[in-house]
């Protein structure tokens, strides 16, 4: 790898702090943090831009102190983290800790136009926060499409209280991603073109914790391509039970996610304890994530980690794309030199998610009554110039950089141009989304800032039915998927005041325009004292 040169005390500076980072590696088991909370937890990330070949393919990709993906911050509930970024790049970033509320600190989201302004080039920022749930998240640039190209990492928030602790003997982090041999910038401009008809750009290939094999001959010329590329490889003992934590961080991909022989028990949606519920294959789709317990009884020898991504939901499917992404998992004494396991064989439906009707929360939960609601439309369109974007009610958002919502809020604005897409909740309410897709293709819908109750989902051809949703046991998360001409309906308690973004989750579709953003408690906001290293990130206001 290549990184960019800095001056020699930078150097030093720079791998003394890289030696008391945490030492634990996503690739491989690691025990359960201790029962010790309310503590401070420093994570120090500095970001840069060097070659890397995560499948064989050589290119430039971003880095997090000089690895890809980044690596895993992990605290326990109850903790403040404090995550020191130093960029290096030539181009502003930001980090947004996906999943985390941000209670009480809603300046440190990490999302440019809404909260925040971006760290410079050559700058440095710190969040600092407090860490009041516990489950399996990420962090990741919400700049620009860079978390694409490696910007990327897992967050861990573990729970001494959680009641399946004593169920498994260790963990496993497995992030899913599709990949690109293009970078981001340039696939951009090309989507946002008449030519493309909105058709998003089919990945190159896919990987698990960074790493898969590319088929070199269909590389373009003059390429840095090296074939049988390492796969990542995880180690089973005999008789240990592993939690399994599974996040999907890609751009545009939806994964079915399986180990072969290997039952799997769901156990935890996004931060929420579900109820066991076995699975052989797992659909997940992007920005989700769950926490499976697979139990290491299967004979001694070495099996195939499958994820499969789910091309019935690409608009344009890449020739030389193999939709089979694999790691190994072999037991402690194999003398396996390849697994030679099948694949589960149940069917799955295509570019929809688990049966939300199958996963049941672990305590009993009241679900509120709510008492305002929002109707969202999803819509692809061509725009003035034929160009297709995405919408959300009729209108395409357009990103502030210098002038964040939040900021605007400070600043006493009230009223909120058309192209922000602002939907204003003014108390602490019990929100309804009602979210619409009127486009042809699925969407994995995120919220910022809080979980939601998912009420019930209907494909294409179906419509929202009041008296069919489950108000009774529904699923708590943060991300889930608006099937194609579909729809769903989501609950939650705008109980934390701040700038909320609401978006698809699929990064093309980000950066054309399908995002909105709840602004909640406007003046509760105002009377949180943000910090002045934040405000200064936006000279300009």
């Amino acid at each position: 790898m290549h990184f960019q040169k800095i001056s020699t005390l930078v150097s030093i500076f720079f791998y003394s702090f890289i030696l008391f980072l945490p030492n634990t590696s996503i690739s491989s088991p690691i025990l359960p943090r201790d029962a010790q909370t309310g503590s401070e937890k420093v994570f120090n990330l500095t970001i840069s831009k060097g070659s890397f070949a995560p499948d064989g393919f050589s290119r430039d990709i971003y880095l997090i102190n000089g690895q890809f993906p980044g690596p895993s911050i992990e605290c326990n509930k109850g903790d403040t983290l404090v995550i020191n970024v130093n960029n290096q790049l030539n181009e502003d970033t930001t980090i947004h800790s996906h999943g985390i509320f941000q209670r009480g600190t809603p300046w440190y989201d990490g999302v440019p136009g809404q909260t925040q302004c971006g760290i410079p080039s050559g700058g440095s920022f710190t969040y600092t926060f407090a860490v009041n749930q516990s489950g399996t998240y990420w962090y990741h640039s919400h700049s620009r499409g860079q978390y694409i190209e490696g910007l990327v990492g897992p967050l861990i928030v573990h729970d001494p209280a959680d009641p399946y602790t004593k169920d498994y003997d260790k963990e496993i982090t497995v992030l899913l991603q599709d990949w690109y041999h293009t970078d981001s910038p340039t696939l951009l401009a090309s989507f946002l073109t008449p030519a493309s008809q909105g058709n998003e750009p089919s990945p190159d290939n896919g990987l698990i914790n960074g790493k898969n094999s590319y088929n070199c001959s269909s590389a373009p010329a003059g390429s840095n391509c090296v074939n049988n590329a390492s796969l990542s490889q995880f180690n089973f003992v005999s008789g240990k039970k592993y939690r399994i934590r599974i996040i999907n961080t890609s751009a545009f991909s939806a994964f079915i996610f399986s180990i072969d022989d290997h039952p799997m028990d769901v156990i935890e949606v996004e931060g929420m304890m579900t109820q066991r519920y076995t699975v052989h294959r797992l659909p997940i789709n992007i920005a989700q994530r769950y926490s499976v317990i697979v139990t290491a009884d299967k004979p001694v020898k070495s099996y195939w980690m499958r994820a499969e991504m789910e091309t019935a939901c690409y608009a344009v499917v890449s020739p030389s794309l193999n939709p089979l992404v694999k790691a190994i998992v072999t037991y402690n004494g194999s003398t396996d030199q390849s697994p030679s396991s099948t694949a589960w064989t149940d069917k799955v439906k295509n570019c929809t998610d688990l049966d939300a009707s199958n996963l049941k929360p672990y305590n009993p939960q009241k679900v509120p009554q709510a008492d305002l609601n929002f109707t969202v439309q999803v819509l692809f369109q061509p725009d003035s110039n034929n160009v297709t974007l995405g919408y959300i009610n009729n209108s395409t958002y357009k990103i502030d950089t210098n002038n964040p919502t939040i900021m605007k809020v400070y600043n006493g604005v009230t009223q909120f141009a058309a192209d922000q897409n602002v939907f204003l909740v003014e108390k602490n309410s019990v929100v309804d989304i009602i979210l619409i897709n009127l486009d042809t293709g699925e969407h994995p819908f995120h919220l910022h800032g809080h979980v939601f109750w998912l009420l019930g989902s209907g494909v294409n051809g179906t419509k929202p039915d009041k008296n069919k949703l489950n108000a009774n046991d529904p699923i708590q998360r943060d991300t889930t998927t608006v099937p194609a001409g579909g729809w769903a309906v989501l609950r939650f308690v705008s109980d934390n005041p701040g700038v909320w973004g609401f978006h698809c989750h699929i990064e093309w579709h980000v950066q054309s325009g399908l995002v909105s953003q709840f602004v909640a408690q406007p003046d509760q906001i105002k009377t949180l004292n943000s910090p002045a290293d934040w405000k200064a990130l936006c000279p300009s206001t």
